[in-house]
């Protein structure tokens, strides 16, 4: 077993005892798929039901850093949390992490999953993963869409990476010094201990080649928008304030019982993480109106 693997393991066994502890919360079940090219890929499951949550987590994150909403949220919903390639506790492969296959991936993951009725939350490169997904599969069961702190190609660009990245991942004193110090600025308040390790682990992990390939998204900044502008179905985009420009265009495009916009002031990118119960009663609030609609699409 690698360091990672055992540091994951110890924080689910810990997760695991803590959900255990909860009078209402539901155990959390770890599941196992092989993709088609091969790949074996990891998931998280709490909870039960045809209405389903759908989490898919950040560049290298892993599907951990969702413990608060598969314990939150489970009472009310089946909650997934899923670990791409190469990411938490899913296989390190050398095959490809193109978006075509990570799409593949997300596709293959839903189906062994069982997951009809959904709505599908994407954390940062997870909002791009989401709506690319949504662009090429068009899933009949969508029912809402949960964009967290990404831009979404609205108003002005922010700013970009810096033109050192890929030297800095290619270094490996410089590309571990800016790995712990992203897995310590996505925070505004310190994790619980055992999360933080998960986390850096994760991340960690990934190979300078997949870490870089995972950052260039091939496509134009208006295909987010165009696909977004596409979905018919509700939207929560849940930020923090240097989103809200973004966040005031969607409200101006879109019909108001299809847009919900939640800032969070107080929160660093992993907004779930330090202020989870603000999150979590937005996004089972959201998630109820969108389940109760008469229609997904």
């Amino acid at each position: 077993m690698t360091r990672l693997q055992s540091s994951l393991k110890i924080f689910y066994f810990t997760l695991s005892l803590l959900a255990a502890s909860c009078a209402q919360a539901s155990p959390i079940k770890h599941h196992y798929f092989k993709t088609s090219d091969g790949v074996r890929l990891h998931y998280l499951e709490a909870g039960k039901g045809e209405q389903t949550l759908v989490f898919i987590p950040g560049w290298v994150m892993p599907a951990a850093v969702f413990e608060q909403q598969l314990l939150g949220l489970a009472a009310h919903f089946r909650v997934l949390a899923f670990d791409p390639r190469s990411q938490g506790l899913s296989e390190l492969t050398t095959l490809s992490h193109a978006p075509k296959r990570r799409l593949q991936d997300m596709d293959e993951f839903l189906k062994a999953a069982k997951v009809n009725t959904f709505v599908l939350a994407g954390w940062s490169l997870g909002v791009l993963e989401a709506l690319d997904y949504l662009a090429n599969y068009h899933p009949k069961g969508l029912r809402g869409l949960i964009l967290i702190d990404n831009s979404v190609g609205e108003g002005r660009p922010p700013a970009g990476r810096s033109s050192t990245f890929q030297q800095t991942m290619n270094d490996p004193k410089k590309r571990e010094a800016y790995l712990r110090a992203f897995c310590k600025d996505i925070y505004r308040e310190p994790p619980p201990p055992l999360l933080a390790q998960a986390v850096l682990d994760s991340a960690l992990r990934a190979p300078p080649t997949i870490a870089i390939q995972l950052m260039n998204q091939p496509y134009p900044r208006e295909y987010w928008r165009e696909t977004l502008e596409k979905q018919s179905v509700p939207v929560l985009y849940i930020a923090r304030p240097w989103l809200k420009e973004q966040a005031d265009a969607l409200l101006a495009k879109r019909p108001a019982d299809l847009i919900t916009i939640k800032i969070l002031p107080r929160a660093g990118h992993a907004l779930f993480v330090d202020d989870p119960q603000t999150f979590n009663d937005a996004t089972r609030s959201f998630s109820t109106t969108a389940f109760a609609r008469k229609t997904g699409r």
